[in-house]
């Protein structure tokens, strides 16, 4: 089930590459727009459209099997118990990193529309991302995989799948480069450039990966979808409304603990939400089951 999904996943990549430059083409009529971001937004897109045929083929596509299984009034309800949790959780990193200097309050007076802005459209990205991914991860993978996969299996294959998507970009194109029938090619060929120095993801990879581990057990308790994607929203609104209201200190002697990814998800989150993976296994999954 696991190599399904990839095999998915790169069928739909290997068709952004084929259309990319029409579709460039067409784009930049409109809009001036960097290469690499339309490269981006296509594969999302192409992803998305064939994604139904894709479950129903797998037989996925039911409700329970995506983990929407409680009513809509029950999981808006668990959704939105789960924001409150993941603002807490980033909340306390956030405040971990102020408190060791790794993250300093910008400097001069607050901007309260700035701030606004930053609020709403941390929810609505959040809101979105989070039921995108989910769906994705902890609905129909997690749904596939579990039917003939060990948890451990299925969650370790899981999550670094989740963790290594926030990392494949095309790589970035001089604003000069001239885009061809061959740049798609060159975009597909160049995703993983991120991964030639690991180490310097390292940070933000782990944090992903473990974040991912405390999300698919909740979602194996639960038996759907609705706290972990809660949770996963209110951490994407949180390091939004964060980084409108504190700089990276890249300078200071801890800034270790910040994150290659956003400045925020490095090892300080990494040892946080650790620590709470640990905590929900031995309390609420382990003693449960």
């Amino acid at each position: 089930m696991f190599f399904s999904f990839l095999a998915y996943l790169g069928v739909a990549l290997l068709l952004t590459a084929l259309l990319y430059f029409p579709v460039f083409q067409l784009v930049s009529i409109f809009w001036e727009v960097r290469p690499d971001r339309v490269f981006y937004r296509l594969a999302m897109i192409i992803a998305i459209i064939g994604f139904w045929p894709f479950l129903k083929w797998r037989e996925l596509h039911q409700r329970d099997a995506l983990g929407y299984a409680p009513g809509t009034r029950d999981f808006l309800k668990v959704f939105s118990r789960g924001v409150a949790i993941g603002i807490l959780i980033l909340l306390f990193t956030a405040l971990l990193l102020m408190a060791f200097g790794a993250r300093v309050p910008v400097p001069g007076l607050l901007r309260y529309g700035d701030l606004a802005a930053a609020l709403f459209t941390g929810m609505l990205s959040g809101v979105l991302v989070a039921l995108i991914e989910e769906t994705f991860f902890r609905g129909a993978l997690q749904t596939g995989m579990r039917r003939r996969s060990s948890l451990l299996t299925t969650v370790i294959c899981i999550n670094l799948l989740y963790a290594a998507v926030h990392f494949t970009r095309p790589p970035i194109s001089p604003d000069s480069t001239a885009v061809d029938w061959q740049s798609g090619w060159t975009m597909l060929t160049g995703m993983l450039h991120q991964f030639g120095d690991f180490g310097g993801i390292a940070d933000s990879f782990a944090a992903l990966f473990v974040a991912g581990l405390l999300l698919s057990l909740i979602r194996e308790n639960a038996g759907n979808i609705a706290l972990c994607a809660g949770i996963h929203a209110g951490w994407v609104l949180t390091i939004r409304v964060t980084r409108e209201v504190t700089d990276a200190a890249h300078d200071a002697p801890n800034a270790w603990m910040i994150g290659s990814y956003d400045n925020i998800t490095g090892w300080a989150a990494t040892a946080v939400l650790g620590l709470l993976t640990l905590w929900y296994w031995h309390y609420r999954y382990r003693k449960h089951n």
